[in-house]
């Protein structure tokens, strides 16, 4: 097939992309979004906001970046230390040390710039996530042994989720995609992948392969987790609403922290000895390389917009991309922001 090539002038903070449309593979559109000569971690990513954790100042910051301004904001600088961010619209949430000695979860609300808690209990909370209106993360209340919580941000209404497995002292890791929530669970003396359905109060099991599952994340239907049943780190999946499991990613070489938006699952992949970003588009079955030559690591999906931390320059800086879909004239005369927003 013939190559078209589109030229898009958009409000990214560059002054303009070229994307490539070919017959077959997905060429991405990379970008930075944060090159700060101090150290930048575990980004996250929501429309059109990304966040992450910033070694200026005190080296325990959030910072955020938005997208289509090109503009970058701090979110948290407080003196504590936080950590483990998470986003979804424009609350950003993160496990905060400022009452130590123990962590608890709070969040930030970047359209009113309101900052507020969300879990000081007694004991540890950590590595929250969030969907919508709801937060959950691990919570050591009781026993030393790591739970599942949430809270409903519109009632202010907090609530146990996984509280009755005895085996639970260690991290589980909780993930939420609508009504569905999703954790590691060592119930079974091994890692395992559990979900619990909001909407009914039921929990329910997803992955208990005797191999070791954990790392899970989900979107809608679709759970992706880093599965060891095939010897090396692989990448698996299942949609729940059919029941059926499937592989994604076994290639040699080890796979870790995958995320998942819509039809897109990516990841980090060691295959060529040192760890770079590859993605799955589930709706065709291709894989795609996405960010390679580079130690990069910890990638985040939302929509089709891939946010990892980047060591090019010699530190951890935040790099991002953009999955072009198939793309027509009569999409392109609508703008090349309609193009960004599409799978919203």
């Amino acid at each position: 097939m013939k190559k078209i090539m589109f030229v898009l002038t958009i409000l990214f903070g560059i002054t303009s992309w070229v994307i490539e449309v070919r017959g077959q593979g997905i060429d991405v559109v990379e970008f930075p979004i944060c090159t700060d000569s101090s150290y930048q971690l575990v980004p996250d990513i929501s429309g059109n906001h990304v966040v992450w954790h910033d070694g200026r100042g005190d080296g325990h910051e959030i910072y955020g970046y938005d997208i289509l301004s090109g503009s970058e904001f701090p979110v948290c600088t407080n003196t504590a230390y936080q950590n483990h961010l998470a986003i979804s619209g424009d609350i950003v949430v993160w496990d905060d040390a400022r009452n130590d000695p123990s962590w608890d979860i709070y969040g930030k609300n970047l359209s009113s710039g309101i900052e507020f808690p969300i879990c000081t209990n007694s004991g540890s909370q950590e590595d929250p996530a969030i969907g919508g209106n709801v937060v959950v993360w691990m919570d050591a209340r009781s026993d030393n042994k790591k739970h599942v919580y949430g809270k409903n941000l519109s009632t202010g209404i907090e609530f146990p989720i996984s509280t009755d497995n005895p085996h639970q002292a260690f991290y589980p890791v909780p993930a939420i995609s609508g009504d569905y929530v999703v954790w590691q669970d060592y119930r079974n003396s091994n890692p395992d992948i559990y979900g619990y359905d909001l909407s009914t109060g039921s929990e329910f099991s997803i992955c208990t392969n005797g191999a070791t599952q954990h790392k899970p994340a989900i979107s809608g239907d679709i759970v992706v987790w880093i599965d060891n049943r095939d010897g090396d780190p692989s990448v698996y999946g299942k949609d729940l609403s059919s029941g059926i499991e499937f592989p994604i990613c076994a290639n040699s070489g080890d796979q870790d922290d995958p995320d998942i938006s819509g039809d897109f699952v990516v990841w980090t992949d060691r295959r060529n000895g040192i760890a770079e970003i590859f993605g799955y588009d589930l709706s065709t079955g291709t894989e795609f390389p996405i960010c390679t030559g580079f130690d990069s690591v910890s990638p985040k999906i939302s929509d089709n917009v891939v946010v990892w931390r980047d060591s090019r320059n010699g530190n951890y800086d935040i790099y991002g991309a953009y999955i072009p879909e198939p793309l027509s004239l009569s999409l392109l005369a609508f703008g090349g922001l309609g193009l960004i927003r599409r799978r919203c």
